[in-house]
C-alpha cells in the first residue's frame, strides 16, 4: 500500500490514493488530502488498516503522478550529509545539518518533466532518500523520533549551479533561492512508502543513472547525519507537522563537478531499495 497523489486526467486536481499493485484506489472520500491519512497513521500503515473495498479505481499507467506533498506543507532539504559528496564540492563536512527549502511550486511528481528554466544552463541532479513526518514534532529527541516518521520517499533535489553561488566582498555564500527554487525544477516521488515496510531508513542503497549511465551509487548508512538526527535538529527549530518531509542530502556522483549538466531530452532515474524508481525526463522551458 502506497500512498500517492494523482489525478485521474493529465490536467485534474491532485487528490490522495493508495497503489496496491497496477491499481490506484481514490481514498479522497476518506481522505481529503495526504496529511490528514498521515496523522491516520502516524508511524506507518499496513495492508487492511484502509478499507478499499468501495473506493474509486484507476489504473496506474494511466493517471498523473503529482508529488506526494500537500501544498500546505513544507520540504526541508539537507546539504552536504554524505562525506565524499562534501568533498568532491570542495568543502568541509559541516559540524551540524545545513538546513534548507524547497517551495510548492518547485516540485514535480514522477509523471512530471523537470524543467530547466532560460536562467540556467548547468541544471544538476541529486538523488536523495527522504522521510514524512508522520506526527506534530516540536523538540523531539534523536531516540525518539523514529516515533514521528510515517513513511519515506525520494527527492531528486535538483541545483542551478550557475546561480549557486554570490560573492560579497572577499567572502562567496550559497544563494539558496535562485539555486534551488526554480519552479517545477524537483522531481519528488513516485509514491510514500509505509515506515512499517521500509524497515530501517539507514540499511538502503540509492542508484541515479543519467541516460542509462551509472552515476550515483551509495547506501544511506553513509549519511553524516543521520535520520533520527535530522529529525532532532529540525524539530528543535522549527515545529514538524504531518505531511511535512525532510530530504537527507545526496551521495558522491553528482554531475556538476564533472561539468556534466542536464540538458532537454535527459532522462534521470533514481531508485531506492524498498521505495521503488523515480525517472523524469528534461525538458527547456
Amino acid at each position: 500500500m502506497k500512498l500517492v497523489r494523482f489525478s485521474p486526467s493529465s490536467g485534474g486536481p491532485l487528490r490522495p490514493g493508495i497503489v496496491v499493485g497496477d491499481v490506484v484506489h481514490d481514498v479522497s472520500p476518506l481522505f481529503p488530502d495526504l496529511r490528514s491519512f498521515i496523522s491516520r497513521f502516524p508511524t506507518g500503515w499496513s495492508p487492511g488498516d484502509v478499507d478499499l473495498s468501495g473506493t474509486t479505481r484507476h489504473r496506474l499507467r494511466e493517471v498523473r503522478l503529482g508529488p506526494p506533498i500537500d501544498e500546505a506543507s513544507q520540504l526541508y532539504l539537507v546539504g552536504a550529509n554524505y562525506k565524499q559528496h562534501a568533498e568532491e564540492a570542495g568543502l568541509d563536512v559541516p559540524a551540524q545539518p545545513v538546513i534548507f527549502q524547497k517551495p510548492p511550486s518547485a516540485l514535480v511528481g514522477a509523471s512530471e518533466p523537470i524543467e530547466i528554466p532560460p536562467i540556467s544552463t548547468r541544471m544538476d541532479y541529486e538523488g536523495e532518500l527522504a522521510v514524512v513526518i508522520g506526527k506534530t514534532a516540536r523538540n523531539v529527541s534523536s531516540a525518539d523520533a523514529p516515533h514521528y516518521v510515517a513513511g519515506a520517499t525520494i527527492v531528486n533535489d535538483t541545483t542551478a549551479r550557475d546561480l549557486q553561488w554570490v560573492d560579497l566582498g572577499k567572502h562567496r555564500i550559497v544563494d539558496w533561492f535562485s539555486s534551488k527554487a526554480l519552479d517545477r525544477s524537483s522531481p519528488v516521488g513516485p509514491w510514500i512508502v509505509s515506515a512499517s515496510e521500509l524497515g530501517d531508513p539507514h540499511k538502503l542503497h540509492l542508484r541515479t543513472e543519467l541516460n542509462g549511465s551509472l552515476m550515483q551509487d551509495a547506501d544511506t548508512s553513509l549519511m553524516v547525519f543521520d535520520v533520527w538526527q535530522l529529525v532532532a535538529f529540525c524539530s528543535a527549530r522549527v515545529t514538524l507537522k504531518p505531511g511535512d518531509v525532510i530530504s537527507t542530502g545526496t551521495p558522491f556522483g553528482v554531475g556538476g563537478f564533472r561539468k556534466i549538466f542536464l540538458k532537454a531530452g535527459d532522462v534521470v532515474r533514481i531508485e531506492i531499495t524498498g521505495i521503488g524508481v523515480l525517472e523524469n525526463r528534461v525538458e527547456q522551458r
